[in-house]
């Protein structure tokens, strides 16, 4: 779900924020906290959507970071069963399979190296509500760039389904889009040998940079940034039709897979991302609210009065995919991705190659942002 990593330095801030008097209109001071915990973890019965992320907040070259914390011990935890997750690239994995029942109540349980724990309250299972329809809409002034000072294009996604009427409902969406990758590795003044950059220093008409095509398929990963959710307030027991979650940027004319999780989640839950919402996307600054809204339901057992931030959930989920083309679409890309700018036969560069070494290939290394393996619902051209 949220990557604590979005906008930590302002949420930091915030918790430290010490407020002056209305009437005196003197600065105000901030402490920031080095050392705090993030917790993100989610359990869903869509396979291999559940996940437990761990941070802690740094102070490094004058400003604040937070970085992935391994070596926990981590578990799920239900009436019959013991889930143990192992360790990933940025967050701690379900075995393969793993997917929450209806009716089962879990919690979350983490222990640092040095014996720390944090515990989760339980979250039980809500009802799964399919999604029933996914489409996009492209808008060429989909987004304003305030550094830049124009809009930019790029495309709405919009998902319909059925809301019960039989009691009141609260959503979560998230969506992450695949496409693929022009090129698996770039050299910024140097070339690639032995999968190391190798300067260009001193070389006449070296390029200022070179890149280097995949060796087997490979396809880019990227993640919504901002939270999306919903209630059925108004709109209780009724169709709910093209409900925006999603406004994706174009980035590129290469061809899009969008993937969209609808979550079904608890109320407390709902008051947690809604409240954090408003915290990310207010524009009063640092007049916000105090963020108490980021301690969730986890808690030190040992040390009541240590703040831990972040939140674990229990899902029903639905998933429902949509492949965009989007070649031939009206408007200029604006990714910050390089032209590509292969090296070939005869270049002055250090460690000259053969001509029968070109084209250089470049492993596609598996990551949560760029993965060989192609998605199923992929539509190949």
């Amino acid at each position: 779900m949220f990557d604590f990593t979005f906008n930590i330095r302002f949420f930091i801030l915030l918790i430290s924020l010490v407020f002056v008097n209305c009437i005196d209109p003197s600065p105000p001071e901030f402490k920031f906290i080095e050392g705090l915990v993030f917790v993100d973890g989610v359990a869903s019965n869509i396979e291999g959507a559940s996940y437990v992320k761990i941070r802690k907040s740094s102070y490094e070259n004058s400003d604040y970071k937070t970085y992935f914390f391994s070596g926990c011990s981590v578990e799920l935890i239900s009436e019959e069963k013991i889930i143990t997750l192992t360790e990933g690239y940025d967050s701690y994995q379900v075995p393969s399979g793993f997917k929450v029942n209806s009716g089962e109540e879990w919690k979350l349980t983490i222990t640092f190296p040095d014996g720390t724990k944090y515990w989760s309250s339980a979250e039980s299972f809500s009802e799964e509500i399919l999604i029933k329809n996914i489409k996009s809409e492209y808008d060429l002034k989909l987004l304003y760039d305030n550094k830049a000072n124009k809009y930019r294009p790029g495309h709405r996604v919009m998902i319909s389904f059925i809301d019960p009427a039989e009691k009141e409902n609260y959503f979560y969406f998230e969506y992450k889009t695949y496409e693929t990758e022009s090129y698996c590795s770039i050299c910024f003044n140097g070339v690639l040998r032995n999968g190391k950059c190798i300067p260009t220093t001193n070389y006449r008409r070296a390029r200022d940079y070179y890149t280097y095509p995949c060796n087997t398929e490979c396809y880019k990963i990227r993640y919504n940034e901002n939270i999306s959710i919903y209630n059925d307030e108004f709109i209780n027991g009724e169709t709910v039709s093209d409900l925006v979650i999603g406004k994706i940027p174009l980035y590129s004319k290469r061809d899009i897979l969008v993937q969209v999780q609808q979550y079904n989640i608890s109320f407390e839950a709902y008051k947690y991302y809604k409240s954090l919402k408003d915290v990310i996307e207010s524009n009063s600054g640092l007049n916000a609210p105090l963020p108490s809204v980021l301690i969730g339901n986890l808690y030190n057992p040992d040390d009541e009065n240590e703040i831990v931030l972040g939140r674990f959930t229990v899902a029903s989920g639905s998933n429902k995919s949509i492949s965009i083309p989007r070649s031939s679409l009206e408007g200029y890309a604006y990714g910050s991705e390089e032209a590509n700018s292969f090296e070939y036969f005869g270049e002055n560069v250090p460690m000259p190659l053969t001509r029968f070494d070109y084209p250089i290939f470049s492993s596609c290394e598996d990551s949560p942002f760029r993965s060989s393996i192609r998605p199923l619902e992929w539509k190949s051209n």
